[in-house]
């Protein structure tokens, strides 16, 4: 499967997916929309605005030097093999599912998202960082922010989860198992984590 890339040449009428839109939560990533025009911004000459119909209503354009997109998820079967792009993902990358609890950081990451905390882009850290730092960090005037809420409940979980699936992970890669390497790559699979959850979503 060749991976989506992030920011590709688009044009009028393409499809595409939200990956991260610099400082806004109106438009959640993971949203799909349709181009309707791509033009220069007037104030600075490398950067173009594309004007976008989100699928949520919202009508914010894109700033291609900032925000980050990619070709909306094609849900096609492919015809020789009759599977979908997702499912030569899981092809590829088993032992995220084999070592992982997939299944919860998946439900966990679904309610980090709609939490608008982070952009996903770059909400690895959210699986290994725990409540507290949460709470401590993103908890301000959320005390009756359900799916914030939602989010510490599971938070310490997910990060037993990822402990538990990244030392599966050193172990089979006969990998030395040490506080800081297991604080090492925990971070690197994260990162692998999201992109599969980005896939999917």
């Amino acid at each position: 499967m060749k991976k989506r890339e992030l920011n590709p040449k688009i044009k009028q009428g393409d499809r595409i997916e939200l990956y991260y839109m610099e400082g806004e939560t109106s438009v959640p990533p993971g949203t799909e929309g349709t181009v309707l025009s791509i033009s220069p911004d007037p104030f600075e000459s490398n950067t173009k605005i594309v004007s976008i119909k989100w699928d949520n209503s919202s009508t914010l354009a894109l700033c291609t030097d900032l925000d980050k997109w990619k070709m909306a998820r094609e849900t096609n079967i492919n015809e020789e093999t009759g599977s979908t792009k997702e499912y030569e993902f899981f092809g590829k990358n088993e032992e995220l599912f084999d070592l992982f609890d997939w299944r919860f950081l998946r439900k966990y990451l679904k309610v980090i998202q709609q939490t608008g905390i982070v952009n996903m882009f770059g909400a690895g850290f959210t699986l290994y960082c725990g409540k507290e730092h949460l709470e401590r960090y993103y908890g301000e005037d959320r005390e009756d922010d359900e799916s914030f809420q939602d989010a510490l409940e599971m938070a310490n979980t997910a990060k037993d989860k990822m402990i538990q699936g990244t030392v599966k992970w050193m172990e089979k890669n006969n990998k030395e198992v040490t506080v800081d390497s297991v604080n090492t790559y925990i971070k690197r699979l994260s990162v692998k984590i999201i992109e599969l959850y980005a896939t999917f979503y």
